[in-house]
């Protein structure tokens, strides 16, 4: 169970981390919707990896 947890939040981690660090030349920066994009991005991987693994059996 705790792998299973563990993949679902892996990518969403990775996400989050990438967007986070402050550097010159991040996509989306000038845009207003950027944040809503990447959240609805990381809402959209999560529910993926959930059905995923539902359909697996393995939750």
């Amino acid at each position: 169970v705790l792998s299973v947890v563990a993949a679902i939040f892996l990518p969403l981690g990775f996400l989050t981390g990438l967007f986070g660090i402050n550097v010159g030349g991040m996509p989306g920066v000038e845009s207003a919707i950027a944040f809503w994009i990447i959240v609805g991005l990381c809402v959209a991987i999560a529910v993926g990896l959930l059905v995923y693994f539902r359909m697996k059996k393995w939750i």
